[in-house]
């Protein structure tokens, strides 16, 4: 293979990888599509309201956050000149998103944001794909390079999560970022590279740090550089000097990503046993094999691909000892999860591109076995490609459902105010409950005169005054903090609006009456036919 025709077949596979995640990147706008969309962006216009760097919400680690803060900072230029005032003079007040009964969550603008942070993460699922090509290619030549990018840019696991604003690809990313730099080390000790071998020990130990910062789970790649370390055939007083320059690399990256980690470690830690006793009260379906093994995560084919590339890695002498520093980071990372109850697949999102580096090693080692054994060029290529188009089709499928899927989804709130744009006029009148999160901006898109109140205060407007269309949602009482009292409210709801008429109904999903929880995209909202004579 030239050089032109593997560059040409890079930018290939690269603009493949940016269309399967940039083309759903406004899926549910104006609202987020994600539960944690919101855990992110919150603190990220914190941060740019406070103008300080160290974020003052230590749920999850900021680094996603900064990240969709900088993006946001860069594209600010270009929203003053379209929309003629400032980004941030658009972000919610403190007055609009508190609340005695916690901050809104749904209430997020505007939605440049939102796509803006989707845009961080596409990129960072990109660059995933391109250092999986990248360290197949300094293991086993171009074609594994290829075959692992290939399969990288397909995998559903991975391209499902590379347009929702999530922690966990900012953890992979870094992550390879850590096991590529791991592989710059091996190459530069076998070089005898003095500066090369430090400038990698570090750089694995930034990588390292920031993949913690990324999603603090995945700081575990740390134990691949040690053992990468600990194996490299130098002299034992080299071996502990990258050691201490990895672990500084690690404490940079750790401050940079999460400065909180070093300046209140005792409150992350507090924050890390209050999340992890919250998700020991989910329980999952289904464990971490069976989701493996879904189409919609890994799927069969590159599923037992990638552990029979694991298995001649190990047997294989020249990448053995990267298969064992890859097995030390999995089993540290499954560790952490093991006790736990709540299993979702996305917390072992790391070890996803290594299965496809090791599924194209597979196919390589498999051609050039079947070469050996005197089944021809031809013969063998043909075989290969099989596995190759097998795996391939069976990735490009689920993907492309997903892909089509979110590309077609549209939020329940906005079917509503679609639905009021058409059907109402200038002369008529609507009342709105805020609980439903229907942004102010899509109010001002309808004609009638709108009052958007809170449930408690509708009750009594709607016996005082008359409306035409009443826009409601059907109340979940959970987490009310006064059981009794808001559930004679919600018969005294009922006994009002059941007798209106339903004129259009969107969605599912029961409307949470606590601001602090995500509505879905779901959300079942009614459009009843009001009182008005």
């Amino acid at each position: 293979m030239t050089k032109r025709t593997e560059s040409t077949l890079w930018l290939i596979l690269l603009a493949l990888a940016a269309l399967l995640r940039f083309s759903p990147i406004t899926s549910g706008l104006p609202y987020i599509d994600y539960v944690d969309e919101g855990h992110i962006l919150h603190p990220a216009m914190g941060i740019l309201k406070a103008k300080v760097f160290d974020s003052t919400v230590y749920t999850y680690p900021p680094l996603t956050s900064y990240l969709v803060v900088a993006a946001i900072k860069a594209y600010s230029p270009i929203y003053r000149m379209v929309h003629q005032r400032e980004l941030v003079d658009d972000l919610p007040t403190d007055q609009e998103l508190k609340t005695s009964l916690g901050d809104r969550y749904d209430l997020i603008t505007p939605p440049e944001i939102i796509w803006l942070g989707r845009l961080v993460v596409g990129c960072l699922s990109i660059g995933t794909a391109i250092l999986a090509g990248a360290l197949a290619r300094l293991l086993a030549g171009p074609g594994a390079g290829l075959l692992a990018m290939l399969f990288s840019s397909l995998c559903p696991a991975l391209v499902s999560r590379g347009s929702n604003l999530a922690l966990d690809p900012t953890g992979t990313f870094f992550v390879i970022a850590a096991l590529y730099l791991c592989q710059r080390l091996r190459s530069a000790a076998g070089a005898a590279a003095n500066r090369a071998l430090w400038l990698s020990a570090a750089s694995a130990g930034i990588a390292s740090g920031l993949a913690f910062a990324g999603k603090f789970t995945a700081g575990a790649v740390f134990v691949a550089v040690l053992v990468t370390i600990v194996t490299l055939r130098i002299t034992w007083k080299t071996k502990a000097t990258l050691t201490v320059i990895a672990g500084a690399g690690l404490f940079l990256g750790v401050f940079c990503g999460v400065p909180a980690a070093v300046l209140h470690p005792e409150v992350v830690v507090g924050e890390l046993h209050y999340i992890t006793t919250f998700y020991q009260t989910i329980r999952s379906e289904h464990g971490y094999w069976q989701a493996a093994m879904s189409a919609g995560e890994i799927g069969g084919p590159l599923m037992m691909a990638g552990l029979a590339g694991m298995v001649w890695m190990l047997w294989n002498r020249t990448t053995r000892e990267v298969a064992v520093s890859w097995i030390a980071f999995a089993i540290l990372l499954f560790l952490g999860f093991a006790s736990s109850s709540f299993k979702p697949f996305r917390n072992l999102l790391p070890l996803v591109p290594l299965l496809c580096i090791a599924s194209a090693l597979l196919c390589i080692w498999l051609s050039e076995f079947l070469k050996n054994r005197g089944q021809g060029a031809i013969r063998a290529s043909v075989i290969v490609t099989a596995l190759v188009f097998v795996i391939s089709f069976s990735l490009g499928r689920a993907t492309v459902r997903h892909v089509r899927w979110r590309m077609q989804r549209v939020d329940t709130r906005v079917q509503a105010i679609d639905w009021l744009q058409k059907h109402t006029t200038k002369e008529q009148t609507v009342l709105g409950l805020r609980e439903t999160a229907i942004l102010p901006a899509e109010w001002s898109r309808v004609a009638a005169r709108t009052t958007v109140v809170s449930w408690f205060e509708a009750a009594d407007l709607l016996d005082r005054e008359r409306f035409d269309y009443v826009v409601a949602g059907e109340f979940n009482l959970r987490y009310a903090p006064d059981p009794n009292a808001w559930s004679a409210y919600l018969d005294r709801w009922k006994t009002l609006a059941s007798p209106l008429p339903v004129e259009a109904s969107f969605g599912r999903a029961l409307t949470p009456i606590v601001p602090y929880l995500w509505r879905t995209n779901e959300e079942h909202i009614l459009i009843l036919k009001g009182n008005a004579r």
